[in-house]
């Protein structure tokens, strides 16, 4: 979805979005290994009002969001619930190619080209902030074995030789308490 700047009023501008798994589709590189989708909309409720020099985009982003276990490979669902606030400036009013220091206040400025606002990039761009470094179905998750693949969250391991390939194995056999 894209906003023309000129089609916002004075008084501000209200959207209310169903963002749905084909939006997210879109903004996903193509073959992405994260699994990450929507099983129904996210609820995105959003604000833009014209100031000054700026526009300011606030709003709520809500749903759950299905993401791929990093440990077990499992489907899991996860709330998601972002507080948006951006500061939109003109590139123009921007940093020139010189590098500049910026303030803490000013990292969280963004820029764009003044005219049209790309509404569905900046949310994405909100969600996939939001999601987690780690993404575990439950904190306690045992994972894959890493010889047979089981899942041991579901089923036992059917390896025999469980630490005979780990080469910190021989570790074990080592004497710490200093026997000489």
């Amino acid at each position: 979805m894209k906003l023309r700047v000129d089609e916002i009023p004075e008084a501000g501008r209200f959207l209310h979005l169903h963002w749905t798994q084909e939006r997210l589709e879109k903004m996903l590189p193509p073959n992405d290994p994260s699994g990450l989708h929507l099983r129904r909309p996210l609820n995105v409720d959003l604000e833009i009002q014209r100031r000054a020099d700026h526009l300011e985009v606030t709003g709520t982003i809500a749903g759950m969001v299905c993401l791929l276990c990093d440990r077990c490979l499992e489907d899991y669902d996860w709330q998601l619930r972002r507080s948006v606030r951006i500061l939109l400036f003109r590139e123009d009013a921007g940093p020139s190619d010189e590098e500049v220091e910026l303030d803490p206040e000013e990292m969280e400025y963004e820029f764009f080209d003044g005219e049209i606002l790309e509404i569905d990039r900046m949310i994405a761009e909100e969600i996939f902030l939001e999601l987690p470094f780690r993404s575990l179905c439950f904190e306690e998750c045992k994972g894959l074995c890493p010889g047979c693949g089981a899942n041991l969250n579901t089923e036992s391991c059917a390896c025999t030789r469980r630490d005979a390939g780990s080469p910190f194995a021989r570790l074990a056999t080592l004497d710490l308490k200093g026997s000489s």
